[in-house]
């Protein structure tokens, strides 16, 4: 008999075992974030993108836009596009500036605007960008052109 009891024992610390994980998956879950009623989320300057060549602010050439364009403060940090100046060209690009551009270039190719004429602005703002970066950085410049000759119409050459 006594290894009957023992079975009953493993049995019932099995089921016990089982319910306390059941009840402990059954109890996570995620937690939505709650901000006190005295603070409010933190905005960046500068952020999200502006719409410019498609409607997504997360597009790659929506971000290849703002990091060569939007003013910066004396630290290098983004601010909000003015709209009554027009954009100006990066001054002083750094090495985190010129390896996102790189990397938003390359995702501009894999995913390039989709509304024609975002298109068309693009690959204008492409070669001139192409243009201001030949005296700077050859390679930078090559990849603008690159990107623009990927996004001309179809049967037209640059």
């Amino acid at each position: 008999m006594p290894s009957t009891r023992k079975k009953y024992v493993r049995l019932c610390t099995l089921c016990a075992l089982f319910l306390v994980v059941v009840v402990g998956i059954g109890s996570c879950r995620e937690l939505p974030p709650r901000l006190p009623r005295d603070r409010a989320p933190l905005k960046n300057a500068g952020w999200p993108a502006p719409t410019v060549y498609d409607d997504d602010p997360l597009h790659p050439a929506n971000r290849w836009y703002q990091r060569s364009f939007a003013p910066r403060d004396g630290l290098g940090r983004i601010l909000e596009l003015d709209g009554t100046k027009g954009p100006s060209r990066l001054g002083n690009p750094g090495a985190l500036d010129r390896a996102e551009i790189r990397s938003l270039l390359e995702a501009l190719g894999v995913e390039p605007p989709e509304a024609g004429e975002g298109r068309a602005r693009c690959r204008r703002d492409l070669l001139a960008q192409a243009e201001y970066w030949g005296e700077r950085d050859a390679d930078l410049a090559a990849l603008h052109r690159k990107m623009a000759e990927t996004l001309a119409p179809a049967g037209k050459n640059p």
